[in-house]
């Protein structure tokens, strides 16, 4: 596995049945879902979604996760959004330099 297979990320938007934000959150907790490496971030939102969770991994794994969130009986709905990194802050922060270095 390459390091370029390990930068993705994918922003979750997820809409559960009305009232159930605390059986949602009780299943995450048990399945261990918010101490996972892939888990970055989990946000309690307002608006049309209820939660918006941040992946970041390998997409096999992010993959993994999003259908353990899916087979959830209190999710209603999901929405995904995966970006992959073209290249590392540190090769675009040295190209970076070296370009204003050669000015």
């Amino acid at each position: 596995m390459t390091t370029q297979d390990n930068r993705a990320r994918a922003y979750v938007l997820v809409a559960l049945h009305p009232g159930k934000e605390k059986e949602f959150c009780d299943e995450v907790l048990s399945k261990g879902l918010i101490l996972d490496s892939e888990v970055e971030r989990m946000d309690f939102v307002h608006g049309s979604f209820d939660f918006v969770l941040t992946l970041r991994g390998a997409i096999k794994n992010i993959d993994q996760r999003l259908m353990e969130l899916r087979r959830s009986s209190f999710v209603r709905k999901t929405e995904t959004l995966i970006c992959f990194e073209m290249f590392a802050w540190d090769d675009l922060s040295s190209r970076l330099c070296q370009q204003t270095g050669d000015l």
